[in-house]
């Protein structure tokens, strides 16, 4: 499991780079966050949808996503969602802009751990449940953000830096 290595860095700058989007920039497929660290690991995040970072600025959910795994020494992380459309609000979600996981493969093979992020929403749960089927074979490094309360899986807007990593145990249907 999971160490911490020193308190959150609050003022860590986050570098968004790499990101693949289309339909005139209005969806997002994929984009790369990365921070200057000690730490070498690196993580694979899955959301619902991204909310505003692009290649040249990041978001407060990708930030604190950021800042906090840095006290658990990685370095970076993909960021992927179960939708590709930017919205800031999920009403806004075009629910046609699914993202196919099989293209990301070589990304989930190579991470240290991938991080479930969409919060603790009933939410989209068809979708949600077809992705965990998928990630099936990654069981061993699939986690969340744990709540001090031990409600999971946190999405980074509602956690803290007092959050902890834990499994990701799939709830009961």
């Amino acid at each position: 499991m999971f160490e911490k290595s020193h308190k959150a860095n609050t003022g860590l700058r986050v570098l968004t780079h790499d990101g693949a989007y289309s339909n005139g920039n209005r969806d997002r497929a994929n984009l790369t966050v990365s921070w200057e660290s000690e730490g070498t690991r690196t993580a694979v995040a899955i959301g619902i949808n991204p909310s505003k970072a692009n290649d040249t600025r990041s978001d407060k959910t990708l930030t604190t996503l950021a800042r906090f795994l840095d006290t658990y020494g990685f370095s970076q992380f993909t960021m992927l969602n179960i939708f590709q459309t930017y919205s800031t609000n999920q009403d806004g979600i075009n629910r046609l802009s699914r993202t196919d996981f099989s293209r990301y493969r070589d990304v989930l093979e190579s991470a240290d751990a991938i991080f479930i992020v969409w919060g603790v929403s009933a939410a989209y749960r068809q979708e949600k449940e077809e992705i965990l089927q998928m990630l099936r074979e990654y069981q061993d490094k699939l986690f969340c953000i744990e709540g001090t309360n031990k409600r999971s899986p946190l999405h980074p807007s509602r956690m803290s830096y007092e959050c902890t990593i834990a499994p990701y145990i799939r709830p009961e249907s």
